[in-house]
């Protein structure tokens, strides 16, 4: 970690420091008769003393961050003002919205927001809801499905999350000065080759998902007595995305004969409110789901239950280079991060060639996105009854 390339992966909590709404720079103040202070043990280059060195800053803000979203404060030799400020006490944590235009829920839930948690956790400094969290430069208009569902998710265990030019100019003060701002640590939580990242932080990963059930009144110490089977009905659609099951029509109809004394629900997420679909998954034993964003609520299942979730199959088109799995293989697509919460068993539907999907367009080519699944039912009643034999 104390290579300066390191940038990407380092955590870390800045004291000193205030912004400066005329310069709009965050300053990290140094007494002007004191000695130089070593900022990082650079193995290469000795010795290094400001946050910013080869065109980057010090910690990244994004999941996939580039230079361009690497942040590092400037270093003023001075007093901290005393003049015109004004002084905020609670923890705060800057953080980058990933600014796409298509909206996933996944990488909302499982890495814009909770990368803050994971900062405060690493560092010690977590403070149940009274964090602000601060977005650098790439707020979500208040009518997306992006700020939507922050509101969703940044009360469960911070005390708000606001752009950072909005909350800057809410003080008439030109110094804003913090006793905490802490930043970094941003992970692509779905990446495989970043897998290895994840490894150690299952406990902070229920512990988020459970702040965010506890939340939208979710009794944790309730689960599910009975089985309940869901069935994912994914309708929400377009050329770039499909991944929805083709004959769903004929696997509830299966599942309802086959198993006429569990409860079956088919359920469509789109228009529920997030609320509603909390409640509804701590009430599910067996999850059926496409992958990809749909999947994304997979953790919020009880403690105990299952998920069934489709992979995809690996064409030529669908082949990315370093990717694990090969061209002619099942992949399972979120596994990255799914095979971290231990408190849900997973069982991957497999896609094992062309006869188990359907290209869902003309001149579609790429079996991970373009594609609608074909359920064969004796490869998916296996998988419900191991779920239900395990379930004891």
């Amino acid at each position: 970690m104390n290579y300066e390339h390191a940038w990407q992966y380092r955590t870390c909590s800045f004291r000193n420091i205030c912004y400066d709404k005329s310069k709009k720079l965050f300053h990290f103040y140094q007494h002007p008769k004191s000695s130089r202070k070593p900022i990082l043990f650079e193995p290469k280059h000795g010795h290094l003393y400001d946050f910013h060195f080869n065109g980057h800053g010090f910690v990244n803000l994004v999941a996939r961050a580039s230079r361009h979203e690497s942040w590092g404060p400037t270093i003023v030799d001075d007093l901290i003002p005393t003049v015109d400020v004004t002084k905020l006490v609670q923890p705060h944590v800057l953080f980058l919205h990933w600014h796409v235009k298509r909206f996933n829920p996944g990488h909302v839930i499982w890495e814009d927001i909770l990368a803050p948690f994971l900062t405060m956790v690493r560092l010690g400094e977590y403070k149940h809801k009274q964090a602000v969290l601060m977005e650098y430069k790439n707020f979500p208009p208040a009518d997306s499905k992006f700020r939507k569902l922050y509101n969703e998710l940044a009360p469960a265990y911070a005390a708000k999350v606001v752009s950072l030019d909005e909350y800057m100019n809410s003080f008439r003060t030109r110094f804003i000065c913090f006793e905490n701002v802490m930043a970094g640590g941003g992970t692509a939580m779905f990446s495989l080759d970043r897998e290895h990242f994840t490894h150690g932080k299952e406990r902070m990963l229920y512990d988020y998902r459970s702040a965010i059930l506890i939340h939208h009144g979710v009794d944790l110490s309730r689960p599910p007595r009975t089985h309940r089977i869901v069935l994912v009905n994914k309708t929400e659609t377009n050329r770039e995305s499909t991944r929805a099951i083709k004959n769903i029509l004929q696997v509830e109809r299966f599942l309802r004969q086959t198993y006429p004394r569990i409860k079956i629900d088919v359920i469509n997420w789109k228009g529920m409110p997030f609320r509603d679909q909390m409640h509804e998954l701590h009430s599910t034993t067996v999850l059926i789901t496409p992958c990809g964003g749909v999947s994304s609520t997979v953790p919020f299942l009880p403690k105990g239950a299952h998920a069934i979730i489709m992979d995809y199959y690996v064409n030529k088109a669908a082949y990315l280079r370093g990717e694990m799995w090969k061209v002619g293989e099942s992949g399972s697509m979120d596994s990255a991060i799914w095979n971290y919460f231990p408190h849900v068993r997973k069982l991957y539907y497999q896609i094992r060639g062309p006869d188990d999907f359907q290209f869902a367009f003309p001149n579609a080519t790429n079996s991970r996105y373009d594609v609608k699944i074909i359920i064969k039912m004796q490869r998916l009643k296996e998988l419900i009854d191991t779920a239900i034999q395990n379930s004891g």
